[in-house]
């Protein structure tokens, strides 16, 4: 019983020993992070902030019919949070709240006339280039790795996941009628070409949440300093990548049954004896200028 007592003692020892052993560095570490009394305190470990979001947006098709246009400035502000599991690593999240958007140009086939409030049933073909405006709610995932304090400055990389939903979706809309349907005494539908300018319409302000998916996912890539003023406060300055990952255009309030519809091209060229329709698919994406303070 005695040995058997004598050689339990000695593997307890032996195993304490080791996972003394094993911990000694990592107690170092957090020797260094946690603040004890009678040293210098370190760092915060939940760092909070206020945001300015400027920004340049621009849509981009995923199908092969429509075309992009020119990039858009749009606006936003935010909150940010870092939790930081040591100096140098942390866990960023937050909530933002932003416009992005950009120009979309396709033909539809659009049902009724324009100037005539009683004709529901001429057909067209118009040429619609829009641009959106759309208002986001965000709530970023990301990880964020810092460097350590060089002078006053520390020097930031971020990377993760935006999960947004959509609250307000507008669009600045211009409409350029090009054909309009005409039907033969034998039944033969034909597509006579109008004037240049004719039943044009032009910048005008509509509605589009019905055309916006509510929910969208994107993929955050930043890159920043902080200016350390006072403290723990520092001036935030950055510039994130955010790149939209699925189709944000819903359609759904396309099609036959509802008045419009999207158009096949070749080449930007429509073949008006073989009409076929289609779904716009578009991504956002945005490149935006973080300017705040953390506290």
């Amino acid at each position: 019983m005695n040995k058997m007592n004598s050689a339990t003692l000695s593997k307890a020892l032996l195993l304490l020993m080791t996972m003394g052993w094993m911990c000694a560095p990592m107690s170092a570490q957090l020797s260094d992070y946690i603040p004890s009394f009678g040293t210098e305190e370190a760092p915060p470990q939940v760092r909070m902030g206020l945001h300015f979001l400027p920004n340049i947006a621009w849509m981009l098709p995923r199908d092969t019919h429509s075309m992009d246009g020119k990039p858009v400035f749009r606006f936003g502000f935010g909150f940010t949070t870092d939790i930081h599991f040591s100096e140098t690593y942390s866990f960023g999240t937050g909530l933002n709240v932003f416009h992005n958007g950009g120009r979309l140009e396709y033909i539809d086939r659009v049902t009724g006339d324009p100037e005539l409030a009683l004709d529901d049933s001429t057909r067209f073909i118009a040429k619609h280039a829009r641009n959106y405006n759309n208002q986001w709610v965000e709530l970023p995932l990301t990880f964020k790795l810092r460097t350590k304090e060089i002078g006053y400055m520390t020097y930031w990389g971020q990377f993760g996941l935006g999960l947004g939903l959509n609250i307000r979706s507008t669009a600045c809309e211009s409409i350029d009628y090009v054909y309009k349907e005409k039907i033969e005494e034998d039944g033969t539908v034909v597509w006579d070409l109008l004037d240049e300018g004719v039943y044009d319409v032009v910048d005008v302000d509509i509605l589009t949440d019905n055309e916006m998916n509510i929910m969208r996912a994107a993929m955050i890539v930043a890159l920043g300093f902080e200016y350390n003023m006072s403290g723990s406060t520092s001036l935030l300055v950055g510039a994130t990548f955010n790149n939209g990952l699925f189709n944000v255009i819903s359609n759904r309030n396309h099609g036959p049954d509802l008045q419009q519809e999207h158009l096949e091209t070749a080449s930007g060229l429509i073949d008006l004896q073989n009409l076929q329709g289609y779904d716009v698919k578009a991504v956002d994406n945005a490149i935006l200028l973080t300017c705040g303070f953390l506290f």
